[in-house]
């Protein structure tokens, strides 16, 4: 993107996001520094039938999670009324073991997926500097980001790095972060304390940034929320969550995106083969590789950033079929239900095929029973 010219007097303005992750897309948490710039970054703007495109200006992402790691693969749609660098913050629980650039097919890919399993009840798809806390692990220009990635463990120190970062990169606006001081700590306190930091350019001609590829090491599936709400103002947020097990709870106040019929709607939620993975990125594909297959799960949330208090942080409970947190007689007879089953049988219940090998058996029974009496963490 080409500076702007002294001769026009057009100023830049620095619009800093923070945005957290751990382990379904980033959040409108900004600071802005004067002179101020409007910018519109609208995070996963959903359209009824299905509630869901990747098609809108939007913040999206891709999450996928097998128990151990996470990819997370991150892009927007983002314009500015005048140019602007963005600066994005994503703390992590651990260093990154892989960064790269991904492809907007990824995204192309979960869309045809959420028009290939539409329930055929609802009819066709609608189309519509380094100091003692601070140490510089990781550096790369990819594309359109300027990416680094630090490590620190001090909220004050990080804050200080920070605004000799901005200088070093051009940016002589100073950064204040009061208004988000609290939710860092907090974050630095549960022992986040890998921080990526991506400088992008926007201009006032709407266009997509390339889309980033992260991988990184956590126990549990995570996404930041309780950075945002020192910011406030409206947002949406969209994310694409891939696991091992159906999930059914944890992701409040984000909730399920529908499919919408006449009368009817259902939600989007359904099971993909390792084929279909693979098809997103090959990368997730082999991320669950020891299985033949894996839920894909849309969640959305519209409102004000403020009433982001909670992370989302998700450990499935195994045995927890109907979802309910814990594990009773209630989830054993459900998959009594299903006994004998295989896929395509009308008794057939994915969600008691522990195992993943379709068919439900002693086997996936007997994993039910190990967990017994446990509860939702």
């Amino acid at each position: 993107m080409e500076r702007v010219k002294k001769d026009r007097c057009l100023m830049t303005a620095t619009l800093v996001t923070i945005l957290m992750f751990s382990t379904m897309l980033q959040l409108d948490a900004i600071l802005m520094l004067p002179p101020i710039s409007v910018v519109l970054a609208d995070r996963g703007m959903i359209p009824v039938i299905p509630d869901v495109s990747i098609y809108e200006p939007a913040q999206k992402a891709i999450i996928a999670w097998n128990g151990q790691e996470e990819i997370l693969i991150l892009s927007t749609d983002a314009t500015s009324s005048d140019n602007t660098t963005v600066l994005e913050i994503l703390p992590l629980p651990s260093n990154p073991t892989e960064i790269k650039e991904a492809s907007v097919e990824s995204f192309n890919a979960v869309q045809n997926l959420i028009w290939y399993h539409m329930p055929k009840y609802l009819g066709p798809p609608y189309f519509g500097n380094e100091t003692n806390e601070v140490t510089v692990v990781f550096h790369e220009k990819i594309g359109m980001h300027d990416i680094t990635v630090v490590e620190a463990h001090n909220v004050s120190e990080f804050a200080e790095w920070m605004k000799e970062f901005l200088l070093r990169s051009g940016i002589s606006q100073q950064v204040s972060l009061e208004n988000l001081a609290l939710a860092i700590e907090d974050y630095m306190m549960r022992g986040f304390h890998f921080y990526v930091l991506d400088l992008i350019e926007l201009s006032s001609e709407e266009r997509s940034v390339e889309p980033i590829f992260y991988r990184f090491e956590t126990s549990f599936l995570y996404y930041p929320l309780l950075i945002t709400s020192p910011i406030g103002g409206e947002g949406k947020i969209i994310l694409f969550l891939i696991t091992e097990d159906m999930i059914e709870s944890g992701y409040h106040p984000l909730r399920k995106a529908q499919y919408y019929g006449i009368a009817v709607s259902g939600s989007i939620q359904f099971e993909v083969s390792n084929e279909e993975l693979s098809m997103i990125d090959p990368s997730i594909g082999k991320l669950f590789e020891a299985k033949a297959w894996a839920w894909m799960t849309a969640l959305i949330y519209e409102g004000t950033l403020d009433q982001l208090t909670e992370d989302i942080a998700i450990k499935p409970l195994r045995g927890d079929l109907n979802g309910d947190g814990k594990v009773n007689i209630t989830d054993i007879y459900i998959a009594a239900k299903a006994f004998g089953s295989v896929s395509g049988h009308p008794r057939w219940n994915p969600k008691a095929d522990m195992n993943k090998d379709n068919l439900v058996n002693i086997i996936d029974l007997f994993l039910i029973i190990m967990n017994l009496g446990k509860t939702l963490e």
